[in-house]
């Protein structure tokens, strides 16, 4: 309740700070109390905030309200404590001070009011002294002093403001509308210096009032020496009024002070002060003498008068004087004081403050030029994760080296190696991408090349046919011409496809008119055609030509079809007789060549059966009667059958089908479906009934080629391996997406918020705890997905040496003990035992089994983990009394991915590769890991290493 009137309270004295002038008036109170009643740091040096007032009301509400806020302040100081020396100069320079500061912040809005202000001065340092010893006719010494005093004090009064702005910005300045975000660069160069002046400023404080305090020691000392010897003469007798006036000079020359002697009624008696005359009244009470233990340098009244200020100080310490009263005897008719000036004092002093005063200029100036290589160093990384992690995609996508940066800040060093680890595991599955699309590339290229074989083919037929052929598109645009077509009408290919309407080529029936007739047709197998009569050809002169004119209709869509014209000259059938003799000789030498093509082709025959049995795929084709007339050794091999060739179709599909497990699959009535001509293409999968289930797909399509009869054809694809590898790769993805989604969202979930709002070191701290644990636990999900690549591909390295299985059993259970609810209670038998393994992958095993043992037994009390040494072998047993291991699940319990589906505790996380990777790590070290379980009582997982007997 109290918090929340305190935040009222604050949420008040905001909105009220909104409006500029009750802001100016406060800070115009605060300067003027401090410069009325300024903090002295030792005699003569006072602390004011006079500068730090007028900052702020510049940095927060604009030039024109910081002038005010010093002419303020100045107004009321002069109004109270009176016009003091060299008070006009000191407005002129921090006049001029806020005039640079106004030009600073006009150049960088964000830029640092102690880092200006330290440049001010360092620039004013000539001017300073130029003008001082100059114009105003200042010694060197006196200057020195002036120029450090308030160089030091107003940038400690820039530094102030500079904390009280970052303060109002990141608290308050939401409620102003200034809200905004600062460097972190800025803020650790800003804190690093404030710590080291503070510091130094205190340290400093505190030894210059000790050398002041030591130096009014000395001087008490001195003038209580020669007090002493004064009244040990005058008890001795050795001052009469003889040598009075001789005395007094020895006195001043050998103790160096002057002696004043009084009567009971304070006359001077005799003097070692010029001014002061023998029977002369002196009123002590016009003295502050010095006493024992009195921390306060005292000064003659005669010589100063009225209140000292920091600008005179050295001044008054040239002109001061000290005065002692002796101690003397009850009843002595006598008084003594000691009197002496401060010249064999003041260079010491001077020293004081000067030394003071330059330390501190030095020590400022110098924390500035260190502070900023280390900010820098400190933030740089942040900075360069932060380019980096922009511009990631755009270098993954263009396969470039990334180059991460470091930090010697520990947190910041896990952040950068958990996002280097993402990194890597996106740059894998870009990598995988891209191989996948390259071996889609090359299938694509394999397609291509088999329909531009097929397409070669085409256009073969089209190219030898003695018709002439045009195909038009449903525009009517020739789309192709054959060769004979170009003799038939005179013009080139180049001249007629895409360049001229079919129409232009004929005389008679119009090509709408001619795509009416087709209508009244039926399509049969997506083709539908029309005889043309009435019609005539037109050569590239013009002169017609009869011709018989046939029109294919092909239907390649719902909406598109393709027309085939089929062009006959009619005018050759005249020459037919003529040409029959010529046709004969033609044919013997065609004969002649066929049998030339005979030996070619029976070698191509030969190419083409090589290539058959070398390809990976099984292929079978048959004729139209349904004999098999290629078979390659695949067939056998995919299926354990005997040599088909010269056998039915019918028979080979029967013998397939009696192996096959897929329901709705039937070879053998497919088969007869492309025999009798109701299917020309068919593409499906089936498993086969073997001990691995094999998956193969089946690719039918009719070979038909105009002339000949092939029948179709039959390829067979073994699948298995590929169904494997889709299966891993989706049970990785899986698995892995789900695991990385949960710590990938918790820690952009608290970035996020960390990035919008600045929460309390304490919250901080808690999220970046969070995050690190999250990122621990998908460093961990990686480092398990790392190991099964290396564990499948037989990539593990193992660093083999003697380890002590009892030392690391105790460990790991030591470590679960503290984070788990169940004790975990560690047996030993037959003493210590010692395997050779490799120390670091027998501690993940014994993780991954007492991790399981916690997990899969909530509400238990304790897990037994015991260690023994029977014949051969070094046996571990973990022990758990949780759910236990159904009958069905065993057999799947060592396979990738694998989870125990248990309804009732459906909230245990994992991946379900521990036990996975743990059994590949015992095998690989010579043992075996197996288990027993009951349901409900728990299960008991047990290790075997083969035993050595040799330890070296």
């Amino acid at each position: 309740m109290y918090i929340v009137k305190a935040k009222k309270i604050m949420e008040w004295i905001a909105l009220k700070l909104r409006v500029p002038w009750i802001g100016i008036l406060l800070l115009i109170t605060l300067g003027s109390l401090s410069a009325i009643f300024p903090f002295t740091l030792f005699y003569g040096v006072q602390f004011m905030l006079i500068s730090a007032a007028a900052l702020v009301a510049l940095r927060l509400y604009g030039a024109i309200y910081g002038f005010i806020t010093l002419i303020g302040i100045h107004l009321i100081k002069i109004m109270i404590v009176g016009w003091e020396p060299l008070t006009a100069q000191i407005i002129a320079v921090r006049f001029i001070e806020l005039f640079w500061m106004l030009g600073w912040l006009r150049r960088g809005k964000l830029g640092s009011l102690i880092k200006a202000n330290a440049i001010f001065w360092i620039a004013m340092l000539i001017p300073v002294i130029a003008f001082g010893h100059l114009m105003m006719g200042l010694s060197i010494e006196q200057l020195k002093y002036e120029y450090m005093y308030m160089a030091v004090i107003s940038m400690v009064n820039a530094m102030f403001a500079g904390i009280v702005v970052d303060f109002w910005y990141t608290t308050g300045g939401r409620q102003l509308g200034h809200s905004v975000t600062i460097p972190l660069k800025r803020i650790a160069f800003k804190y690093v210096v404030v710590f080291v002046i503070f510091v130094s400023l205190l340290l400093l404080s505190v030894d210059s009032r000790r050398q002041l305090q030591q130096m009014s020691e000395i001087i008490f000392y001195d003038l209580n020496h020669a007090a002493n010897a004064v009244v040990q003469d005058l008890n001795e007798q050795y001052v009469n009024s003889d040598n009075l006036e001789i005395t007094m000079k020895r006195y001043r020359h050998l103790l160096d002070v002057n002696v004043i002697l009084l009567d009971r009624k304070d006359t001077v008696i005799a003097a070692g002060i010029d001014t002061l005359h023998r029977g002369e009244y002196l009123d002590i009470n016009n003295f502050r003498l010095l006493k024992a233990g009195d921390s306060s340098i005292l000064f003659s009244s005669d010589r100063i008068s009225g209140s000292t200020h920091y600008s005179d100080v050295l001044h008054y310490w040239r002109q001061a004087s000290f005065v002692y009263q002796a101690d003397v005897a009850a009843g002595a008719p006598y008084r003594v004081l000691v009197q002496t000036d401060s010249d064999r004092y003041y260079s010491r002093i001077e020293s004081i403050y000067l030394t003071t005063l330059q330390t501190l200029f030095f020590i400022i100036v110098t924390s500035m030029i260190v502070a900023a290589p280390l900010s820098n160093k400190v933030v740089s990384p942040l900075l360069r994760l932060t380019r980096m992690t922009g511009s990631l995609p755009r270098i993954l996508f263009r396969n470039r080296q990334m180059e991460w940066p470091s930090s010697h800040v520990t947190e910041v060093q896990i952040l950068i190696g958990n996002l280097r680890k993402m990194a890597d595991v996106l740059l894998e599955q870009f990598e995988q991408i891209r191989l996948d699309k390259l071996t889609l590339e090359d299938r694509v290229i394999e397609r291509t090349k088999e329909l531009k074989n097929s397409e070669e083919v085409k256009r073969a037929i089209i190219d030898s046919s003695i018709d002439a052929i045009i195909a038009v598109d449903a525009s009517g645009l020739i789309v192709e011409f054959n060769p004979e077509a170009e003799r038939m009408f005179g013009l080139g290919r180049e001249e007629v496809v895409l360049q001229k309407e079919a129409s232009s080529l004929f005389q008679g029936a119009s090509f709408q008119e001619i795509k009416e007739m087709l209508k009244e047709n039926e399509y049969n197998e997506g083709r539908r055609y029309t005889t043309v009569e009435e019609i005539s050809g037109v050569r590239r002169e013009g002169s017609a030509f009869p011709i018989e004119y046939k029109i294919v209709e092909v239907q390649l869509g719902s909406h598109e079809s393709l027309y085939n014209l089929f062009i006959k000259d009619i005018t050759e059938r005249t020459r037919a007789e003529e040409e029959r003799v010529r046709h004969a000789l033609a044919l013997e030498k065609l004969n002649a060549e066929l049998i030339r093509e005979k030996v070619a082709i029976q070698e191509q025959r030969d190419i083409s059966e090589q290539f058959i049995e070398s390809v990976r795929e099984g292929l079978v084709m048959s004729d139209r009667s349904g004999t098999i007339t290629i078979v390659n050794r695949r067939i056998e091999e995919m299926f354990g059958l005997g040599n088909f060739l010269g056998e039915s179709i019918t028979d080979l599909a029967q013998a397939i089908d009696s192996m096959v497990l897929t329901d709705n699959f039937n070879l053998t009535e497919q088969t007869k479906a492309f025999l009798n001509g109701e299917q020309a293409f068919i593409e499906t999968n089936f498993f086969f009934d073997n001990v691995e289930q094999s998956v193969f797909s089946l690719y039918m399509k009719q070979m038909d080629v105009p002339g000949k009869k092939h029948g179709f054809l039959l390829v067979f694809r073994d699948l298995t391996g590929e169904e494997r590898l889709n299966r891993m790769k989706n049970e990785l993805i899986s698995v892995v997406s789900h695991e990385l989604r949960t710590p990938v969202a918790t820690i952009m979930g608290y970035v996020e918020l960390m990035l919008m709002y600045d929460l309390p070191a304490s919250q901080r701290k808690e999220f970046m705890e969070t995050i690190s644990s999250e990122g621990k636990r998908l460093s961990s999900l990686l480092d398990d997905v790392l190991d099964i690549q290396r564990l499948d591909n037989e990539g593990m390295t193992y660093h083999m040496t003697y380890v002590p299985l009892v030392d690391l059993v105790e460990g790991v259970a030591e470590q679960w003990n503290m984070k788990s609810s169940q004790r975990i209670y560690v047996h030993v038998f037959n003493g210590d035992l010692f395997a050779y393994a490799d120390q670091n992958r027998i501690v993940q095993v014994l993780h991954n089994l007492i991790g399981n043992a916690v997990k899969y037994s909530p509400g238990a009390e304790r897990i037994d983990v015991t260690l023994w040494e029977e014949e051969g072998a070094l046996c571990i047993d973990v022990r758990d009394y949780g759910i236990g291991i159904a009958e069905s699940e065993k057999e799947l319990l060592f396979n990738k991915f694998y989870r125990v589906d248990n309804s009732d505790h459906r909230q245990i996380g994992g991946t379900g590769l521990g036990l996975y990777i743990s059994r590949k790590i015992v095998e690989d070290h010579h043992g075996s890991l197996t288990f027993m379980s009951a349901p409900g009582k728990g299960s008991t997982f047990k290790v075997r290493l083969p035993k050595q007997d040799v330890v070296l």
